[in-house]
């Protein structure tokens, strides 16, 4: 299966709230990697998976009311 890289700026401005991101796509066995760059204006959320699209991956944390854009 083809492994995507999806990259998304986000309104994501604190470890807090990245960590809380970070717990539910550690909790979904979808998710191969994901990592944040808070350091970045854009704030840089990038996420690997064989099965999820953009959408879906934007669905799983939308509760959480943060901007996610795919890039």
């Amino acid at each position: 299966m083809l492994t995507m890289l999806y990259i998304f700026k986000t309104s994501v401005q604190s470890q807090k709230d990245a960590r809380a991101i970070s717990r539910i796509f550690e909790a979904n066995s979808n998710i191969i990697h994901f990592n944040f760059d808070l350091e970045d204006c854009d704030k840089i959320l990038r996420v690997k998976s064989e099965s999820l699209k953009a959408p879906e991956i934007i669905a799983l944390v939308s509760h959480l009311k943060h901007s996610y854009e795919e890039l």
